[in-house]
């Protein structure tokens, strides 16, 4: 048992190192990539383009990852997630080049399925049904902290001295950070139960169901994280009148908001009747959506963060809920199986759907379609009521 115990708290320290410098990595510049990209004088389609490559991106990788994975140490693994950033980051230098939004799209699902799967992977390692909750909620708290630093640190440069400086405080980060992971040595590695699973292949991903209603709900994730993330960067973006440091100080309020929602929440979350509570936590998600599509820049400021409060106290009691809910669903599954499961299914459709958006999007005012957007993913968000509900139908 203390050897168990002992395994756990080395895991929780490497994956607290690894989400460390990656969140403030992270937050310098590619929390800012979908404004940054918006204030380059592309449009939302190009945007919805740029998705739709990272979605294939991320899918591409993700093949190659599940196999590279088994035979490749976890510190040549968490090296090569900072090199692909790096990458990410240098091919922002061609932005006036053809192909730069497929390019860089995919180098960013690329980073992407490094970042997130590792991320997963070492959280799984780290909890039980009985925690998973409170150690989620403990690790949003880290995350968003280190996070938001890096989001003010990245748009104070922006504003003020540009892109160039922010590429060279990110280059300086990525190369202590690789030397860092290359200094610990083997004792860094995945559990056992992860490397000596076989690779998914793609006719299994392809034809996978089970009792939980896992497919539809993976299908439309990818894109919530999106419109949350992208979209909604955008729309904050819009609200601040198009300022990188009015932007940061923005989130960083509203992540005071979420943060206290979880230091409220988290560790009596695992404690909650689950069912009543996802379905509660997808309602409150739902209303959020139709918050951002009636929000308007016209409001006065007192009503606009008041809106704002809620639209990410809903959101946060969701993602709370919803990964509670997949951690323990994969904890009872083969977990290696489901998390790629989950990133297969999200992903590829992340990519068809926005590009169907790239296709069908027409010419107009940027904070209308967005509208649009929002209020059609509000109705969309029934599919996530029925995640977890058990079938008579089974793998």
């Amino acid at each position: 048992m203390e050897a168990v115990k002992s395994g756990i708290r080395m895991m929780t320290r490497n994956l607290y190192s690894f989400l460390g410098v990656h969140s403030f990595l992270i937050g310098l510049f590619p929390f800012y990539i979908p404004v940054y990209l918006y204030i380059a004088g592309f449009s939302l389609s190009q945007i919805c383009g740029f998705i739709a490559a990272t979605g294939v991106g991320f899918c591409i990788s993700l093949y190659v990852w599940d196999r590279v994975s088994k035979h490749v140490p976890l510190r040549c693994l968490i090296i090569f997630s900072f090199l692909s950033e790096f990458i990410l980051l240098t091919l922002f230098f061609l932005e006036k080049n053809m192909g730069f939004i497929l390019i860089s799209g995919i180098f960013n699902g690329v980073f992407n399925c490094s970042f997130w799967m590792i991320q997963r992977l070492l959280f799984l390692d780290t909890i039980t049904p009985q925690t998973s909750g409170k150690k989620f909620g403990n690790f949003q708290i880290f995350v968003l902290l280190v996070l938001k630093a890096g989001i003010l640190a990245g748009g104070l440069m922006l504003e003020k001295s540009g892109y160039l400086s922010v590429y060279s405080l990110s280059a300086g980060i990525v190369g202590a950070a690789a030397f860092f992971f290359l200094k610990k040595g083997p004792g860094i590695e995945f559990d056992s139960g992860i490397t000596s699973t076989k690779p998914l292949s793609l006719t299994m991903v392809a034809g996978y169901k089970d009792r939980f209603n896992s497919r539809p709900v993976f299908a439309i994730d990818g894109l919530y994280l999106y419109l949350e993330s992208y979209f909604w960067m955008i729309s904050l973006f819009l609200i601040v009148r198009q300022s990188y440091w009015k932007l940061g100080v923005l989130v960083i309020f509203l992540t005071l908001v979420f943060g206290i929602i979880f230091v409220m929440i988290k560790n009596s979350i695992d404690l909650l009747p689950a069912n009543k509570m996802y379905a509660a936590a997808v309602c409150l998600y739902s209303l959020s959506w139709v918050l951002r599509g009636l929000l308007s820049e016209e409001l006065n400021r007192v009503s606009l963060l008041f809106l704002l409060a809620v639209i990410t106290f809903c959101t946060s009691i969701f993602r709370l809920a919803f990964n509670k809910r997949f951690f323990d669903i994969a904890k009872s599954r083969t977990a290696h199986e489901y998390i790629y499961i989950k990133s297969y299914f999200s992903q590829f459709f992340l990519a068809v759907s926005a590009l169907a958006v790239f296709l069908l999007l027409k010419a107009g005012d940027v904070a209308e379609q967005l509208s649009m957007i929002y209020l059609t993913a509000a109705l969309i968000t029934v599919v996530y009521l029925f995640y977890g509900r058990k079938t008579t139908r089974e793998v």
